[in-house]
């Protein structure tokens, strides 16, 4: 069973630049409520582990004395600023200015302080990051979803289903805990989840009903991560397929999700709904068709953000016609109700395709808006940041970012305490001379105006000349501004679920 030591294999790396303590993990399955503890291991059936690794700019064996027994000089005291990359220096531009691609700390501006990886139950399973929720102790949860194969000793594979993981990270960088949601026989696809005042998780996925797929919500405790309830919706149309598309918390602790239903043979609509938080009871629910074409609509939810006052940013693709597909934001009122207003910056009557990305909204009650080109053989994503009554402030698009490579996808936004916008995504990257390619993870920061303030590209370290694979899915910013980009590392074929945490 998923909770049990001798049969699940699970493996943590934490690596900051810092010292962090060796405190055991516990996994558990929310159905069994066992699980395994270890703190260390290298074979066998331990369940996780947790190592501090030396950063990968530095020479971890530059300090070890020579074992050839001649004589020599000791290395000088490494200094920052000299002009010299020594020690666990990122760079050193030989100077201590700090707005110059080398801060005084000889660090790389928004470069990477640390990794989350977790390994998969078998090299053959599939398991990546969908979602990553800053908590408000500093620590952080992992949605991920995870698809257990196992192959015999003749080859052949058996494929389990979809379901979801949550792994709770504490400020340390140790994993508290790691549940694994739903029956072996239930397909159970996360899609996003958020971290309340008091830690309790937030999870919603899609999830096999009785009647095709249905939105669930669950809330996890936060010490634990055990079930506290469950909250299940179904479109009133017979064998309605819906799914869930984001969670946000509201300011009065209750929490707002989203997703697409059909309630009609009209097709779907965006469904809204606002639960309570110590039971998950419906406060109020909300539904916006577009106009459609004739009978049909099949509208689709997307993320969505709440702001102060408690209004709901919902985005969404509306259902034009069969040629266009329209990427839509939709501002809702604190107690629901029909949308307030709609905006749709890509329609300009082409044919096109066009889908929602990600939501935020800052203190000022700014709101910031991702949308994505969904066909076409030109990929294209654009930013926009609004005011809250729709009035544009700016707005970006895939050229400003991309340099080198192809295949460049923007796969997180977020609002940073300050106001400041964070941008995250990957890209694919060839070597032509050894004919090789890979992905990479990329990351910027902008100022309120737009302008981009510090941006870098993170390679996966290998030894060898091909390097792991780093496929991006989330980003978050956490309360002290520290970026979290979530996804998979892609390890010789296998896959571990990975955050990167990119310092301010």
């Amino acid at each position: 069973m998923p909770g049990s030591p001798a049969t699940r294999r699970s493996a943590v790396l934490f690596a900051l630049l810092c010292a962090c303590s060796d405190a055991a993990a516990t996994t558990t399955d929310d159905g069994s409520g066992t699980g395994g503890t270890s703190s260390t291991s290298e074979t066998g059936a331990s369940t996780s582990s947790t190592t501090v690794a030396p950063p990968t700019t530095g020479d971890p064996g530059s300090s070890s004395s020579s074992s050839s027994g001649e004589p020599g000089f000791d290395p000088p005291t490494p200094v920052c600023g000299n002009g010299y990359l020594e020690a666990d220096e990122e760079c050193d531009d030989g100077n201590d200015a700090d707005d110059d691609g080398c801060d005084s700390a000889c660090r790389i501006p928004c470069g990477l302080a640390g990794e989350a990886v977790a390994l998969a139950p078998s090299a053959e399973s599939e398991l990546w990051v969908v979602a990553v929720a800053p908590a408000p102790d500093g620590g952080f949860v992992a949605i991920a979803r995870q698809r257990e194969i196992t192959s015999d000793e003749e080859g052949m594979q058996t494929l389990g289903l979809a379901r979801t993981r949550a792994i709770r990270y504490a400020p340390d960088g140790q994993p508290a805990w790691d549940v694994l949601l739903a029956p072996d026989d239930v397909r159970f696809t996360p899609v996003d989840g958020v971290v309340d005042a008091d830690g309790h998780v937030y999870v919603v996925a899609t999830v096999a009903g009785a009647d095709e797929d249905d939105i669930r919500a669950v809330k996890l405790d936060g010490t634990d991560g055990h079930v506290l309830w469950t909250m299940d919706k179904d479109g009133a149309e017979p064998m309605s397929e819906d799914s869930a598309s984001g969670v946000a918390l509201a300011p009065d602790g209750d929490v707002v999700i989203a997703g697409e239903v059909s309630d009609g043979p009209g097709g779907g609509d965006v469904w809204v709904g606002k639960l309570a938080a110590v039971d998950g009871a419906e406060v109020w629910t909300t539904v916006w068709s577009g106009a459609g074409n004739g009978m049909f609509s099949n509208d689709d939810a997307g993320r969505l953000a709440v702001a102060e006052d408690g209004s709901v940013y919902v985005g969404a693709r509306e259902y034009v016609d069969y040629n266009i597909g329209e990427a839509v934001l939709l501002k809702f009122a604190a107690d629901g109700g029909p949308a307030e207003w709609k905006f749709s910056p890509l329609a300009d009557g082409s044919v096109h395709n066009h889908g929602p990305g990600w939501v935020a909204v800052d203190a000022a009650g700014d709101v910031l808006y991702t949308a994505v080109r969904l066909q076409g053989a030109v990929p294209n994503f654009w930013v926009y940041k609004l005011g809250p009554d729709s009035e544009l402030q700016w707005e970006r698009a895939l050229a400003d970012y991309e340099d080198d490579g192809d295949q460049w996808s923007l796969d997180g936004a977020a609002f940073a305490p300050d106001g400041e916008v964070v941008l995250a995504g990957g890209l694919r990257v060839k070597d032509k001379v050894a004919q090789l390619e890979w992905r990479e993870a990329w990351l910027a920061r902008l100022g309120g105006d737009g302008q981009v303030r510090c941006r870098v590209r993170h390679r996966a370290p290998s030894p060898d000349l091909l390097p792991p694979d780093v496929v991006t899915y989330d980003a978050a910013v956490g309360a002290d501004a520290t970026a979290y980009v979530g996804g998979v590392l892609v390890v010789a074929g296998e896959q571990q679920s990975w955050v990167g945490l990119f310092r301010p």
